[in-house]
């Protein structure tokens, strides 16, 4: 009879990879060493119960689930997969909710003649694109969140230029060059907190 702490190993495993995370990216989330994931996937030990709590809730699943054994690993609760479609469908309707309110408010632009109503659909883009970034760090991958922080910058400069065109102001986009190599480097050396377990 397979043993608990298989069953733990194999249901952990299979719950990383069906959220799509890679071991480094499940340690930044929990605020542990990729070294400390891959130890509890291969069995060498076990993570005690309040991380394990906290991996369920990261998964969205009951604790349980993480105990049970599973005719086939392939048969954990379905919800998992349901949960990830909710929060995109979450995040997609708050987006739209945001284009919903500049599209009303363009339409109140035009009829009091504002000119370059238009504008407010500019603006709505890198708004756009904060918002992805805010909910792809909570539930999304961490590279992702990066591209979102550079669309959210070139999208603001595109703004900002266009709000002051008779301005003439197409340097403003070479802020964006030490802007963007930030991001990138952000995205590489962001600190992480690391813990090891050593013989639990």
């Amino acid at each position: 009879m397979e043993g608990i702490k298989e069953i733990i190993r194999e249901n952990l495993v299979y719950l990383r990879k069906k959220n799509k995370l890679t071991q480094m990216e499940l340690a930044e989330k929990i605020g542990y060493s990729d070294k400390t994931v891959s130890r509890w996937e291969v069995g060498d030990v076990t993570p005690d119960i309040e991380v394990i709590e906290k991996l369920a809730k990261l998964y969205d699943v009951p604790i349980v689930v993480i105990f049970e054994k599973h005719e086939s690993i392939s048969m954990l609760p379905e919800t998992i997969k349901a949960q990830g479609v909710k929060k995109i469908f979450i995040s997609l309707l708050v987006i739209c909710v945001l284009w919903y309110i500049a599209s009303l408010m363009f339409v109140y632009m035009v009829r009091l003649s504002v000119d370059r109503a238009w504008m407010v659909f500019i603006w709505a883009c890198p708004l756009t694109f904060l918002l992805a970034a805010m909910f792809n760090k909570k539930w999304g991958h961490r590279i992702l969140t990066y591209v979102f922080y550079s669309l959210l910058t070139w999208t603001t400069i595109t703004a900002v230029y266009l709000q002051y065109i008779e301005y003439n102001m197409y340097m403003l986009f070479l802020s964006g060059i030490p802007l963007q190599i930030v991001i990138i480097l952000w995205g590489y050396i962001k600190p992480q907190k690391t813990v090891d377990f050593d013989d639990l």
